[in-house]
């Protein structure tokens, strides 16, 4: 079996690739939500899937089965897929959502390389997401460049982000960012800053992580759903961190640092964590 099955074969003209990887490098669940927006919004097609069994621990991230009155309805591997986007205006664009590997990590680029030659990427953007001790309506993005052009293409974006400053263990970006400075194409890599105390998906920083990447691939990306499913839940989050002494005492404490986050933060806090995916699914059943 073929590590990558492709389920179409496009005609791109020199397409960017964003990737997102679920697991550690993927706190508020930005940088996968991210990517599904984008395919949601751009009606995006499939373009081919990874083959799960080269890269993952099955005892580790174990398949997700479904079995009802004793019958197996179905069962879920970990899924990676590709998507295409041709762009009439502008940049074609190869979106990627899957689980960040856990072993053959030299491997697994290697299979993106190949894509990245037959479908001739002049482009390499990889999203991630770090629970950060940092305050729930704060949108911080952080960056990292292969190359010091890149990074002075940073610099120059109308929606800041913060250039990396870091030293300790890696996720997968790393490599690709490695990787794109051999393949000489841009290599970009972007970090959404989530807060600790909540957990599930952030889509205000969904939100700014899309206004980002309309300005680096001249896109128009509209980011109102975004916005307003974060509305829903804002002034919940406010009643919770009121109503809990600790958790409000963390965030006091937060607003008081003068410097918050980063890469070389640790965030040891035991205050309450808000869960932010009760509160969609109790709005849903609401409407």
């Amino acid at each position: 079996m073929d590590t990558i099955h492709y389920l179409a074969n496009p005609t791109l003209r020199e397409p960017v690739m964003v990737a997102a990887f679920g697991g550690w490098p993927n706190a508020g669940e930005v940088a996968t939500s991210t990517v599904n927006y984008l395919v949601e919004r751009l009606e995006a097609r499939k373009l081919a899937t990874l083959a799960p069994d080269d890269f993952y621990l099955f005892s580790l991230n174990r398949p997700l089965v479904t079995i009802a009155n004793g019958h197996l309805k179905s069962l879920d591997l970990p899924q990676s897929t590709f998507y295409f986007w041709t762009n009439s205006q502008g940049t074609d664009l190869i979106l990627f959502s899957g689980p960040e590997p856990q072993i053959r990590w030299d491997s697994y680029v290697e299979l993106f390389t190949q894509i990245c030659h037959r479908f001739q990427v002049k482009s390499f953007i990889t999203l991630g997401g770090l629970h950060d001790d940092v305050l729930h309506y704060e949108e911080r993005v952080s960056a990292a460049a292969a190359s010091m052009e890149d990074v002075q293409n940073l610099r120059q974006l109308a929606e800041p982000v913060e250039l990396t400053d870091y030293v300790g263990p890696s996720a997968i970006h790393s490599l690709f960012l490695s990787q794109a400075r051999q393949l000489n194409i841009q290599g970009l890599s972007l970090w959404a800053h989530a807060a600790s105390y909540l957990q599930g998906t952030n889509f205000r920083l969904c939100a700014a992580m899309i206004k980002r990447l309309n300005l680096l691939l001249n896109l128009d990306i509209d980011t109102s759903e975004l916005e307003l499913s974060w509305r829903l839940v804002e002034e919940q989050i406010e009643s919770l961190i009121a109503e809990n002494e600790q958790l409000s005492q963390h965030v006091e404490d937060l607003k008081t640092r003068e410097h918050r986050g980063g890469f070389t933060t640790q965030t040891s806090s035991s205050a309450k964590v808000i869960h932010l995916d009760r509160f969609m699914k109790q709005n849903k059943s609401d409407d």
